[in-house]
């Protein structure tokens, strides 16, 4: 039997780390490769805001989940202290007494073999699969290979991977689909873990905008997260979303604009428009930018006042909480907050008549998206 240890923080497991086992289970024809987090790293502090122990280890659940031949293993968290890799060998080795084993580690752990706790030790346990995490680590990985070939008469296979530039830190700062899997993003956006607070983000918002507006916000911020658990989105990012929407709105039309220019941000709304919906392009903007909200709710703060034919759940949700919240009031409000909660694509098409006829009261043509949208709604297309 052929097995793998790949030992780390993972905090978290980003798509560097799932490729690399991917690739070690095909290179090395392994029967099972274990992710182990640490309980206590041995050579650093994990930074404030990391996931506890327990959620690194379902994190590590998750992404094996993904992956085949792949476990994750809560070895080292059942030892109080450090986690040493020796320790995690010899338990491994008593554990499977007649597999092969191999440790997979990275440039950086391969290049500091030699200095960690007893290396003679694990060179006797298990060989080493080496993983590069650029292009350029190539061939500095085959030296120090060939050198702790002779050292320490360890054998160490070079795993031929695609090289992904991912570091941990990189991913809490921004955690997004470009380096998490989905399966992950969907455990970070219900936890809420290595996002903003949802406190900060209100405390953020208070600052900007007028008390009515914020009033408006934790309102809209409460339904946003009574129709995330109907209909099944990620409560923070709900939360999130509505919380950030209006971030904005405080901001004169000549400040509007100076943002989208600075941010290169391209719009279409006519003069009539432009100063009623250019906030939730620049609201989108700025919680991507300055608060690293996740795209998908980006992209329901971009929507929320003209709609889209094409919505997610967290769009919808957003549209219509925005609309109907608990301090909005206007005839027929109480209508669509009981289709908020009852017939989500009911309530959009509702919403979307409602400002139809309101924009139209007002004098004034409605925006193309939302006319775009509501007639594909209408003819059954959506």
């Amino acid at each position: 039997m052929k097995i793998a240890m790949y030992g780390g923080t993972f905090n978290p497991p980003h798509l560097g780390h799932m490729a690399a086992a991917e690739a070690c289970v095909q290179a090395l024809g392994l029967d099972l490769l274990l992710l182990i987090p640490t309980r206590v790293p041995p050579h650093k502090i994990l930074p404030e805001g990391s996931a506890t122990p327990e959620q690194r280890l379902e994190l590590c659940r998750i992404a094996a989940a993904q992956l085949k031949n792949c476990q994750a293993s809560g070895l080292e968290l059942e030892r109080e202290g450090p986690s040493y890799t020796c320790d995690t060998l010899e338990e491994l080795a008593r554990q499977y007494p007649a597999a092969q084993l191999w440790l997979v580690v990275g440039t950086d752990m391969l290049l500091s073999f030699d200095h960690w706790r007893e290396p003679k030790k694990i060179a006797g346990l298990c060989r080493l699969a080496a993983v590069s995490r650029n292009e350029g680590d190539r061939q500095v990985i085959w030296e120090k290979a060939a050198w702790l070939e002779k050292r320490f008469s360890i054998g160490v296979d070079v795993i031929d991977a695609p090289a992904r530039p991912l570091s941990s830190t990189q991913v809490r700062e921004r955690p997004n689909e470009e380096n998490l899997h989905p399966a992950i993003l969907e455990y970070l956006y219900q936890s809420g873990l290595y996002l903003p607070s949802l406190e900060d983000l209100r405390q953020a918002v208070k600052d900007r905008v007028s008390e009515k507006r914020y009033a408006h916000t934790l309102g809209c911020e409460k339904l946003a997260a009574q129709m995330a658990e109907k209909y099944g989105a990620p409560e923070y990012l709900a939360r999130a979303a509505a919380i950030l929407h209006d971030c904005t709105k405080g901001l004169s039309p000549k400040e509007q604009l100076t943002l989208a220019e600075k941010w290169n941000i391209i719009y279409h709304y006519d003069r009539d428009n432009l100063d009623l919906l250019i906030h939730a392009d620049t609201g989108a903007e700025t919680a991507l930018r300055e608060f690293h909200l996740p795209r998908e709710g980006v992209e329901a703060i971009r929507t929320h006042t003209t709609g889209a034919e094409d919505m997610s759940a967290l769009q919808k949700i957003l549209y219509v909480a925005d609309m109907c919240e608990e301090t909005r009031n206007y005839p027929g409000v109480e209508r669509l907050r009981a289709l908020a909660v009852t017939d989500l694509d009911a309530a959009v098409t509702a919403a979307m008549e409602r400002t139809v006829v309101f924009v139209r009261g007002q004098g004034r043509e409605p925006y193309d998206a939302t006319l775009r949208a509501l007639a594909a709604r209408k003819s059954g297309k959506i």
